[in-house]
């Protein structure tokens, strides 16, 4: 079993250790929530979770799993003021959780995460762990991976465990800008079409080699998993076009 999960980091000083195993993210936990009691009888999924023999769940799997019950702090300083306990439910949130806090982030806050994930300088001291919730419909926290150094480290995004190193995550992130300006950020899930060279030589002209010597690489490179990451960290179009301006 495991003293530190990305449950144990969102419970923090509150989290319980003890003899048994939490049901969900295997963490060692003492028995104040019980399985029976808090895993619903439709609850199908025991192949994604750590111990589905256990009994009992951990604090911070207990916390996560639920409704909001109190402010929450974000990933830039400000504090979300409680609203209502479904609307404050961590499912609905982005995390990035260290021994010392938890911050809750949205899509909102793509710039500051992005900024962070391609600096390790900037990154909290280990351990960690990032939780990227491109839905908010799936409970992501127990299932995310703990960062145990900055150079080389994995995330959770939706339900899919990337590595990420930074330096190369900033490059392909780069090489989306020109990309978003001309066509914007859905074009990247998808392979160029014409359409898509299209706009690359509206936007940019016939005669800029780099935009379309990106375009060529994302082709070869979009379906990798740090690129899918990328993709859901570019700039959108309004900064991709405060990049590339248009070719008039």
């Amino acid at each position: 079993m495991r003293e530190i999960t990305a449950s144990t980091l969102f419970a923090g000083s509150e989290h319980r250790s003890g003899q048994h195993s939490c049901f969900y993210c295997g963490a060692y936990c003492d028995g104040s929530h019980d399985a029976q009691t808090h895993v619903k009888p439709t609850f199908t999924n025991r192949d994604i979770v750590a111990v589905p023999v256990s009994q009992y769940l951990c604090h911070g799997c207990y916390l996560s799993l639920g409704d909001g019950s109190a402010d929450m702090p974000m990933l830039d300083g400000t504090i979300k003021a409680f609203t209502t306990p479904r609307g404050m439910a961590p499912r609905l949130y982005s995390w990035l959780l260290t021994a010392f806090e938890r911050l809750a982030f949205t899509k909102a806050h793509i710039p500051l995460i992005r900024d962070i994930l391609t600096d390790s300088a900037k990154l909290p001291e280990p351990p960690f762990a990032v939780v990227l919730s491109d839905s908010g419909q799936k409970q992501l926290i127990f299932r995310a991976p703990v960062a145990h150094e900055r150079t080389a480290f994995p995330i959770l995004l939706e339900d899919g465990q990337i590595v990420v190193e930074p330096i190369e995550l900033a490059r392909r992130i780069a090489i989306t800008a020109p990309i978003v300006a001309a066509t914007g950020k859905p074009a990247l899930k998808e392979a160029p079409s014409i359409a898509t060279w299209i706009a690359m030589q509206t936007y940019h002209g016939g005669d800029a080699r780099a935009p379309f010597e990106a375009l060529e690489e994302w082709e070869r490179i979009r379906v990798q998993p740090l690129s899918r990451l990328a993709a859901w960290l570019a700039p959108n179009k309004e900064e991709a076009q405060n990049i590339y301006k248009k070719e008039t």
